[in-house]
Parts: structure tokens; C-alpha cells; sequence
């Protein structure tokens, strides 16, 4: 297993059993460190001094991870088995077949790896730097030079008394206990040396032997043995094969002991990340795309109860056909007490209170993803908590979803980060899909796990619908509504891992009554009082089980259009906590209050939405129609209206970019550009309305609308109307509103020729009648009195013979 341990600076880690308060290096290297965490006391524990012991071999992490490899034992065999096998063993020998590779599910395209010759990784003087020379106990310098004095390699801490030896334990040459052949250092870990080796025992094939810091080391010597107990169970093709622990005898009647494991060569994200040049920033996509290929590893270590813990573009080995997770040195339990390991920078504020849990390595994975994508603050070669500003960072500004993203995964409160790797996965991949979209400008839709698609359209007969007047004389208002956005939007699918969706899933029917009379039976037979009572993995309250089955309920009251009751219920959940998953109820919040007028509180119940579900973009669809709304009640204040109207406009631009199935948004977006002016834009977004999609027709109308209608005389000219005309020709004949659309095209060229304008091209017909006055006053006629024909109102047939009659050109009879 090749590692090179790069920093920001330079590159080594080192172990330290020190409390988080002192773990900050001061002379810039960032490192492994270890804090500890009491099981009696939750606060941050003392340093440990010259007569402090550093470990136990009977820590809680040694306990811990033998009760688990027990228990997880036949979870993992099944797992492994049924696991594709990706993650075979190789004996130094590669395949290539091609340059390049695709990640994220098949999105991203990435340089592939070209294969390293296991040989060619061994150090040819392995040296500690002296910048990296710590006491392992009382974290002093040590063996660095002094001015007259050279540097030294093995001696005795001046500070607390106790030895240290920076040089490797084993050469080239030697075989450890008559099996595996060193051929040299290959980096400098966490726990000490790092050795390539063959085992000539097994096909002569690759092998890392890890060393400890130091042999004598009890803490280093307990974490060595933890790793023995059971992860040699741990079987995934994501990460790094554990084969075997050894201990290897020394002259002086002690032995040493060493974990042999598989060797992955290639490049670590970090060396991948230093080639990116000088600013040391890789692509979003090829980010996103290398997490994405370890959030699987990380849940699967999470479903056995583990935590991996540290984290970081170091620990993620690229090859050229794997990427995997290496060093599992700082792997424990979940909530195990004892010395705790990961890397400042990366590591979880809270990890010394909980100790490691699902939420801490979720904050490592945002803390490894931001690094990887944008210039973060760094401080003595650590980086600091936190984020860059939008402002100070183009990247989040040209990528909000990102920074959304990386805000949630990487909160200081662990209960409203991303509850499970699966998770984060899924709005990682939502997020990459809109990124893709903007860089290719090539739609890059997907299925949502937590949405449905959208019921229906809104805002899509806004424009079309008023030249229904034609037909019944009937005046429409354009103005989209909030009730049909309500019954529009996608609503959330019920969660999985909540014990009443196997309820839910046969109660819930396709009438909302119905669905409402099933709910109520099932609590009249106290079904829900047997679902509430069922507690979740993590032992969650009986209050969290029945939520699924309350916004069920919220649900089908909305679609009968029972408002009242629907809010009176969603006021009863949002006065209980349901912190661990909000989203859900924020959603409804937000429904509800756009049927109550209330828009402001709207927008803040979708956007908390979006803030937790980064990458769907069901809440961004949501946004957009509230901010539509807003700014027509802001309506006669020009900055309010305008910043609603490029608020809707960016959000429907993000849904319809990245899914052209999503037409509301499309529409939406015609509508925002016109509303500034802006024509073609408005056209170019309904021209990209899918011809499969069945409102093809209805975009088609309305960019004949955008084209003519709202539009001054002078504005207009005769490219329009033919370019109108050319739309209307091509509408499919059993389009219900062609002629209309037929005849409203002629009458406004009518008006516009009427109007002092003359064709350059009178030749040309429009709709199949010349471009002159004559020949409009005919073709408008003609229209009239076939629409007159299909009126059903008697006063508006009327009127429309009348208005024919008064159109037709003068003749002498």
C-alpha cells in the first residue's frame, strides 16, 4: 500500500497522544493525531505527562473492536459475499485500457492512473525529516539539530526521559517470520514505518508491512492489536485488505509487531491534488466524483459499527482500476472511548464528547471535499474550522449547491449534518448533476430517492389561456397562482428507515380520501400505536415513528383541499422535536403557508429544505415558483420586484438545466426573462422544451405569444410575424387552439400593417395568405367565422361575425 503522507506544506504525519487542545502543530505540519475520551467524563482529557501512561492495551478501543468483530463477523460475511469483487489482489502486474476513466457513477470522466511498478516506491534513504521529530510521549522536539550540535535519530527525550528511534526497524532483506521479503521503506505513517514486502507464501505477490511508532509504545501497541481483533474482518472493495498480523523476534529477546496488508499502487488524492498547479485545486466534478466513489466504503464500515476517522486526500488511494481507503490505523467504534485518532483540520469539533460516531466521519468527508475545491484558510500547515466566504470564493459562487453542500455536511452541530453516508451520497450526486449541466450545458437529469417528480405543471397555460377569450369571450388573468403550484409539486417520499413506512406503503392509495380513511382505520385499530412503539437502529423516540404516518395525513387533507385541517395537524408536529430529520416538515410548513398567502415564510420553510437536501431539486423548483409570487406582490416596488424576479429567474434556470422533464420551470423561466426584456432568451427556453414532451405544443404557442404580444407596433417587425406564423404552421393538427393562434397571428400583422408598416416580401405569404392588407383582412375573416361556427355562447358567436364582418376587405356588393 503505497502512501505517500502528504500535508499542505510538505507531508509526514505522526501519532500523538495528546487532548485536542494541545493537538495544533506549531511549526506547520499537519498530522495524525489521537485525543482521548473518558467514559465517566465527557471533557477534553489532560495532556499526558512525563509519568502519564499514553495507552492500555486494555483500552476500550481493544474491547470494543473484539466484542464487534463478533458480532459483525457474519453481517460481513454476507456482505462480502454478495459484494461485486472488485478489489482483487495484484501481483505488481497492471492492464490499462485507456487514458482515462469515468467515477461517479459513470458522470465524470477523470485522468486514469497509470500503473506504478511496486518497486519503484521504495525510499531510497528513509528519513524522518527533522521538522517531523516528536517525543511520542510528551510531544516535545526532539533529535533536531542545534546550532554546533547534529541532528540524531535515536536518543533519549531531554523533557520526559523516554527513548525515541526515527530509524526503520527492518532493511531490505529481511524476511519477517520466514514469509514476507523487505524490500524497502515506502512512507513514514501514523504508527511508524511503513514496508513493501513479497509474500512468498502466497504467489510472491505485493504487501505493506505496518510498523509501530515505536515497539515499546503500549498505546501504539494497543491500536496495532485493536486492528488485528477486526480488520481482518473488514471485507470491501473500497478499502484496503488487512491479511495478517505478525510479530517478528529482535536480537535484544523483544518482538515487534507488524500488520501485513495489501498494496495499492497509484497516486493519493493529495498527490493528485499538488499536480493540479500552483493553485492546488481540482475540478468540482472530479472531486465530487472521487467522494462519491468512497462514501460506499464508508457506509459499509458504518453498517458493521465502525468509524473510519481520519479522513483526508492522504487516506484515498487512486490506482488505475480502484480507489480505495488506506491506513485504517484511526478505525474504531463507534462511540468507543479511549485515544481517539484522526487529523486536525479534518477531524469533528465534537468527536472528544461522542467519541467517533456516523456524524463525525460525514464531517471529515465535507472537511476532505472542501479541501479538495477551494482555497481553504490554513494556519502553521493546518487547516482552520470553517469555510471560505461566498465572496472569497468563485467557486461558490459559480456553485451554490456546493456550498450547501459542504455547509450541511460539515455543520458544528452533528445532528444536522447528513445522517448516513448513503445520504450525503445521494445530494453529492444531485449537486454533481447540476455542476455537469453548467459546464457542458447538457441536461444531466436523475431519480430522486427523497422526491417524487413533479404531479403536474404550473404556470404552463398562463399565456395560451388568454386567447381562450376567442372561443368563449371569457377574460383570463395570467397570473399563476399559488394553489396550482401547490398541487404541482413534488411531494417527499416516505423514509425508508421509518418504522411505519411498510404501513404507509400499503395504506396510501391514489385518492386522497381514501388514502385518509386507511390512516384513520389503521389508528382506529391502533396500527400506529404498534409502529410508534418500534424503534429505529439508533433507538430513536416513539414520536419520531409516527411522523411518516402524521404527514401522510397533512398530505391527503391538502389534496381535498382541507387547509384548516391540514395546518392544524402539521402545528402539532412542529411542536415536537423531530430534529434528527426536519426537512420533511419544513416542506409542508412551506406548502401551507403559500396557500395561506404567507410567501415570505414560504421561501424560508423551502430554502431550509434546500440548506438540508442541497442536490434535488424539488426545493429549487419550490423557490422559484415563491419568488414568482413575491415579486407580484412586490408589485410597484421596483428593487423588491426585481430582486424576486432574478431570485425565480437563477432557480428556474437550475432545475430546468439540469431536467428539461421538469417543463414548470421552463416556463417560469420564459416568464422571468420576458419580464426583463429579454425575448430570445425567453424563446430560446421554450425552444428547448422537448418535442416528446406533451407540452411541446403549448411551448410552441407560447413563444408566439413571447414573440408578439406585450410588444409595441414599433417593436415589432416582420421577421416576427413570420417567424410567429412559422411556429403556428407547425402545430400538429389536432391542437385544439391552432386556429386561434392562426388567427391571432393574422390580426395582429393586420394591425401592424394598418399601422403605417409595409412587407419588404408581399410575395411571401404568411399562413398561407399574401403579407399585404388585403390578404390579412382575408386570412383574420376567415378565422373569425370558423371560430364563430365553434362557439357555444350565442352573444360571443355573434360578436365574433360582427368583428369578421367589420375586418373583411371593402367590395363593391
Amino acid at each position: 500500500m503505497s502512501r505517500p503522507e502528504a500535508t499542505p506544506t510538505d507531508g509526514v504525519e505522526r501519532t500523538q497522544a495528546v487532548s485536542r487542545s494541545e493537538a495544533t502543530p506549531t511549526d506547520g505540519v499537519e498530522r495524525t493525531q489521537a485525543v482521548s475520551r473518558s467514559p465517566i467524563d465527557d471533557r477534553t482529557a489532560p495532556t499526558p505527562g512525563p509519568n502519564s501512561p499514553v495507552g492500555d492495551s486494555n483500552s476500550a478501543v481493544s474491547k470494543s473492536a473484539a466484542a464487534k468483530s463478533t458480532a459483525a463477523r457474519s453481517s460481513m460475511s454476507q456482505s462480502a459475499s454478495t459484494r461485486a469483487r472488485t478489489g482483487r489482489s495484484r501481483s505488481g502486474r497492471s492492464r490499462s485500457t485507456g487514458i482515462r476513466r469515468r467515477l461517479g457513477g459513470g458522470l465524470v470522466e477523470v485522468p486514469r492512473v497509470e500503473p506504478i511498478d511496486p518497486a519503484t516506491a521504495v525510499m531510497s534513504d528513509p528519513t524522518v525529516p527533522q521538522h517531523k521529530r516528536f517525543c511520542w510521549k510528551c510531544n516535545a522536539k526532539v533529535g533536531r539539530s542545534e546550532p554546533g550540535e547534529p541532528d540524531i535519530s535515536v536518543g533519549v527525550c531531554p523533557h520526559c526521559g523516554t527513548t525515541f528511534d526515527f530509524t526503520p526497524l527492518l532493511e531490505p532483506g529481511d524476511r519477517v517470520v520466514g514469509q514476507y521479503d523487505v524490500q524497502g521503506c515506502i512512507a513514514h505513517g501514523g504508527l511508524g514505518w511503513i514496508y513493501l514486502a513479497i509474500d512468498r507464501n502466497v504467489s510472491d505477490r505485493w504487501v505493506v508491512l505496518k510498523g509501530l511508532l515505536h515497539f515499546g509504545d503500549e498505546e501504539a501497541h494497543a491500536v496495532a492489536v485493536a486492528e488485528r481483533q477486526f480488520l481482518a474482518e473488514v471485507a470491501h472493495p473500497g478499502v484496503v485488505k488487512i491479511y495478517n498480523f505478525v510479530e517478528q523476534p529482535r536480537g535484544d529477546g523483544t518482538s515487534v509487531g507488524f500488520i501485513v496488508m495489501e498494496y495499492v499502487g497509484g497516486r493519493s488524492l493529495r498527490d493528485i491534488l499538488t499536480a493540479c498547479g500552483d493553485d492546488a485545486r481540482m475540478p468540482v466534478e472530479q472531486a465530487l466524483a472521487y467522494v462519491l466513489e468512497v462514501l460506499p466504503a464508508l457506509g459499509y464500515l458504518h453498517s458493521i459499527g465502525l468509524v473510519y476517522n481520519d479522513l483526508k486526500p492522504e487516506n484515498i488511494m487512486v490506482s488505475e482500476d480502484q480507489i480505495k481507503l488506506i491506513d485504517l490505523g484511526a478505525v474504531a467504534g463507534i462511540e468507543d472511548y479511549g485515544y481517539l485518532y484522526g487529523t486536525v483540520g479534518y477531524q469533528a469539533p465534537e468527536i472528544v464528547k461522542t467519541g467517533p460516531t456516523v456524524a463525525s466521519d460525514i464531517y471529515t468527508v465535507g472537511r476532505t471535499l472542501a479541501v479538495l475545491t477551494l482555497d481553504m484558510p490554513s494556519k502553521n500547515g493546518k487547516y482552520l474550522d470553517g469555510l471560505p466566504s461566498v465572496a472569497e470564493s468563485e467557486v461558490l459562487q459559480q456553485f451554490p449547491s456546493l456550498h450547501r453542500l459542504l455547509l450541511r455536511a460539515t455543520n458544528a452541530d452533528p445532528t444536522r449534518r447528513f445522517r448516513s453516508a448513503d445520504e450525503f451520497a445521494g445530494q453529492a450526486t444531485g449537486v454533481l448533476r447540476e455542476i455537469l449541466a453548467i459546464r457542458t450545458g447538457v441536461e444531466r437529469p436523475g431519480l430522486s430517492a427523497v422526491f417524487s417528480p413533479p404531479r403536474t405543471t404550473f404556470g404552463t397555460e398562463q399565456s395560451v389561456g388568454r386567447t381562450d377569450t376567442y372561443v368563449d369571450g371569457k377574460v383570463r388573468h395570467e397570473r399563476m397562482t399559488a394553489a396550482e403550484v401547490v398541487a404541482a409539486l413534488p411531494v417527499p417520499l416516505v423514509d425508508p428507515n421509518d418504522p411505519s413506512a411498510p404501513l404507509l406503503a400499503a395504506a396510501v392509495h391514489v385518492e386522497a380520501q381514501q388514502t385518509l380513511d386507511s390512516l384513520q382505520h389503521a389508528k382506529r385499530n391502533g396500527i400506529e400505536r404498534v409502529s410508534a412503539g418500534t424503534t429505529g437502529a439508533t433507538g430513536s423516540a416513539p414520536a419520531g415513528a409516527s411522523l411518516e404516518i402524521t404527514l401522510a395525513e397533512v398530505k391527503a387533507h391538502l389534496d381535498l383541499g382541507h387547509v384548516v385541517e391540514a395546518t392544524d395537524i402539521l402545528s402539532k408536529v412542529q411542536s415536537e422535536d423531530h430534529a434528527a430529520d426536519p426537512w420533511r416538515v419544513q416542506w409542508y410548513a412551506g406548502l401551507i403557508a403559500l396557500l395561506h398567502h404567507e410567501y415570505d415564510s414560504a421561501f424560508t420553510s423551502f430554502d431550509n429544505v434546500l440548506g438540508a437536501m442541497p442536490g434535488e431539486l424539488a426545493p429549487k423548483l419550490a423557490l422559484g415558483a415563491t419568488s414568482e409570487l413575491l415579486g407580484h406582490v412586490a408589485l410597484g416596488n421596483d428593487e423588491d420586484a426585481e430582486k424576486w424576479r432574478a431570485r425565480a429567474e437563477g432557480l428556474y434556470r437550475a432545475v430546468w438545466r439540469t431536467n428539461r422533464g421538469i417543463v414548470s420551470s421552463a416556463f417560469g423561466l420564459a416568464r422571468q426573462l420576458q419580464r426583463r426584456g429579454d425575448q430570445t432568451g425567453a424563446i430560446a427556453a421554450l425552444d428547448q422544451v422537448p418535442i416528446s414532451s406533451r407540452h411541446y405544443s403549448m411551448a410552441r404557442m407560447t413563444s408566439v405569444l413571447t414573440l408578439l404580444m406585450d410588444r409595441s407596433r414599433a417593436e415589432l417587425s416582420e421577421s416576427d410575424f413570420r417567424s410567429a406564423a412559422r411556429r403556428v404552421a407547425l402545430l400538429p393538427k389536432a391542437e385544439s387552439r391552432a386556429l386561434q393562434m392562426r388567427t391571432l397571428v393574422l390580426a395582429m400583422a393586420l394591425d401592424w400593417i394598418v399601422s403605417g408598416h409595409a412587407s419588404t416580401a408581399e410575395r411571401e405569404p404568411i399562413l398561407s395568405v399574401p403579407f399585404t392588407e388585403d390578404g390579412l383582412r382575408r386570412g383574420t375573416e376567415k378565422g373569425l367565422r370558423a371560430l364563430a361556427r365553434s362557439a357555444t355562447d350565442r352573444a360571443h358567436r355573434f360578436s365574433l361575425v360582427d368583428l369578421a364582418n367589420a375586418i373583411r376587405p371593402r367590395s363593391m356588393f
